[in-house]
């Protein structure tokens, strides 16, 4: 069931016709059911970071029990965060800050318009007159899809950071204050008005809960040092780091520290850890990257409707380094 990212095309842009009429009949097979994937890693976004950033999507073929990976372009050669908004608008950002939202796009669609991507620089401003100027890392659509979170500052340098609320849509930028140095990582929204960030904090490693109405910062529950949530912002999954599992909760749950869970994924022998994690709209599907012990990397899929049963793993061939997130 495995997809081989070898097999990708060489560049981004757009491809000579004959490998755009091959995809197309690719992905005229695709199930019409709206927001039924018809393979388990339909809508799957996968980017390494080795040299130059790449970014696949992966769509279902014609045979069910097969998938194609379909490379994008990206805005620039070091893109280090992506995220799906909604109608599959994603945003990028790149290790020296910069910022860019894409067109929509559809595994589902046409193989020309998935092929001939294009992205536009983000330009925002605040009610003072302030526009974005950057850096800003690791933006993360809200649960609506249609506003985004980011982290502004010197994340490499351990100063205290900004949290950035962006709308691309009116050019509409508010900003927090977070007193505090965090961890290279992405926001995670718990509801449209909640979000998670984890703090590197030496006095406080807790993960913080910031409300993005009021900007009040609080503690979450501590020990974990990645997380991700469902679009909807229902199910969460966490990871305390090096040698533990991946273990699925309801927000609610989590938030409340009351030690229940829905589900957990064992780190697989001869891996050391989750290095980003990925679960789907309704928080169903969960998409790991692992780190090996001789620095590897490996993407799995677990479905949650089947006791999160591993449901396809694919090498990451060529790199240690890359995230995973969903189409919505």
């Amino acid at each position: 069931m495995g997809t081989s990212l070898a097999t990708l095309a060489s560049r981004p842009g757009r491809r000579p016709a004959a490998t755009l009429a091959l995809l197309l009949l690719l992905l005229a097979g695709c199930d019409a059911a709206a927001g039924t994937p018809v393979h388990p890693v339909e809508g799957l976004l996968i980017l390494t970071k080795g040299d130059s950033a790449r970014l696949d999507l992966l769509a279902a073929k014609r045979d069910p029990e097969k998938s194609v990976a379909i490379r994008l372009p990206l805005p620039a050669n070091d893109i280090t965060s992506i995220s799906a908004g909604d109608d599959g608008v994603l945003v990028a950002s790149t290790a020296d800050g910069d910022i860019a939202t894409s067109d929509q796009v559809d595994p589902r669609g046409s193989a020309a318009d998935i092929a001939g991507l294009e992205w536009t620089p983000v330009e925002a401003t605040d009610e003072d007159g302030a526009v974005l100027a950057g850096p800003a890392r690791f933006g993360a659509w809200d649960p609506g899809g249609g506003r985004f979170a980011a982290l502004g500052g010197d994340l490499q340098g351990g100063a205290d950071l900004t949290l950035l609320l962006v709308d691309p849509g009116d050019g509409r930028l508010t900003t927090i204050d977070l007193k505090r140095p965090m961890l290279s990582g992405p926001p995670v929204w718990l509801d449209a008005g909640r979000l998670a960030l984890l703090s590197s904090s030496p006095s406080d490693l807790a993960p913080i809960v910031v409300d993005t109405t009021s900007g009040k910062v609080t503690n979450g529950p501590a020990g974990d040092r990645r997380l991700a949530t469902s679009a909807d912002g229902r199910v969460i999954a966490t990871s305390a780091g090096e040698g533990a599992p991946v273990v699925l909760r309801s927000s609610k749950g989590w938030l409340a520290d009351d030690g229940t869970s829905i589900g957990s994924v064992e780190l697989p022998d001869g891996f050391t850890e989750a290095i980003s994690l990925a679960l789907d709209a309704t928080g169903d599907r969960l998409a790991i990257v692992w780190r090996a012990e001789d620095g590897t990397a490996r993407a799995d899929v677990h479905d949650g409707t089947d006791g999160w049963r591993r449901v396809w793993s694919e090498p990451l061939a060529g790199t240690a380094a890359a995230a995973v997130a969903w189409l919505r």
